[in-house]
């Protein structure tokens, strides 16, 4: 479906019609052609009907034909005759003024086209959850600094709503994580692994003097944790984990989505359990990890995009850029 500029379809009156019932405006074809402005804009610029052929890479004679043409067309002369060269009549100069814009919107049409052809210009639409975001920010910054002309639009958002813009073609690519099951129409790429570890603040640390907290230390820890229906399951082996011990973890809080863990982290309320590399790529050190003695979890960020091969040529180089990053 097209997207009509504000205006068009207007609905018109038939002045011919004895109930003068409206009826939908509809562009009449234009009997002035694009290369009748371009000797226009050329000879306008230059000055002369010899430089602006010379500039348009044309003879003369034809050159003057078709600002013949266009003269007849609009009715009135565009420009006087002189020793001095061409020079622009009142009503020249008003054309000039509408002209210019228009010849330089198509140019920019046609470079843009050419860009989009050539994948270095277009659009590439990114979206990414938010455990996934430092992973998608690097390799977009890497695919900038070889595209710059491709305009980037990035979307954080829940799983199920960015899934949602993915199969409505309104995002390319999206960063997740894995999810075993296939999605009809989509394909994925596993980027690595990724461990999953206790995120902490030096007052909820359960072992400050250690770099491997012992499980046996989370037996009185608040946690911060991610509900059960998570669909990472970040939650489910540290779980297992301490019933095998022997206790039940002690959950103060069951956040509803990842940033608000962090938040609840950063508080000092609790510690969570959460993908290392949501705390490795800030810039803050407040916040940190470490692992657990015997938890060896791992989430596993992925890339999903559309199957469709008629992608953008642009969203393909982000794909390949992807792929050469992650060599299976």
């Amino acid at each position: 479906m097209l997207d009509i500029p504000k205006g068009y379809g207007k609905m018109r009156s038939d002045p011919s019609s004895s109930s003068a019932s409206p009826r939908p405006w509809v562009r009449k074809p234009l009997g002035l052609k694009l290369r009748q402005l371009e000797v226009f804009a050329a000879i306008a610029e230059t000055g002369s009907i010899s430089r602006a052929a010379e500039r348009l890479n044309m003879a003369q004679p034809p050159l003057s034909r078709q600002l013949a043409a266009l003269e007849e067309r609009l009715g009135v002369p565009l420009f006087t005759r002189g020793n001095k060269g061409m020079a622009l009549t009142e009503a020249g100069a008003r054309v000039y003024r509408q002209v210019t814009p228009i010849l330089d919107s198509l140019q920019v049409l046609e470079e843009r086209v050419q860009e989009e052809r050539e994948g270095t210009g277009g659009r590439l639409a990114l979206g990414c959850i938010y455990s996934s975001a430092p992973m998608a920010l690097g390799l977009l910054k890497k695919y900038h600094s070889l595209y710059p002309r491709v305009e980037l639009f990035v979307r954080q958002g829940t799983p199920e709503d960015l899934l949602t813009e993915l199969k409505q073609a309104r995002l390319h690519v999206l960063f997740l994580r894995d999810r075993m099951e296939r999605i009809p129409g989509f394909r994925k790429r596993v980027l690595g692994e990724d461990p999953l570890e206790l995120v902490m603040v030096r007052e909820t640390d359960p072992a400050p003097d250690r770099d491997v907290v012992p499980l046996e230390a989370l037996r009185t820890t608040p946690l911060c944790l991610l509900p059960r229906e998570d669909p990472w399951n970040y939650t489910d082996s540290l779980t297992f984990a301490c019933r095998e011990a022997g206790f039940e973890p002690v959950t103060v809080c069951s956040c509803y989505d990842t940033p608000m863990a962090m938040q609840l982290v950063r508080s000092g309320l609790g510690v969570s359990f959460l993908p290392r590399s949501i705390v490795t790529n800030q810039s803050s050190n407040a916040v940190y990890t470490k692992p657990v003695a015997g938890v060896n979890a791992v989430s596993r960020p992925a890339l999903l995009w559309s199957a469709d091969p008629s992608l953008p040529v642009c969203v393909r180089n982000f794909l390949d850029l992807v792929a050469s990053e992650f060599e299976a």
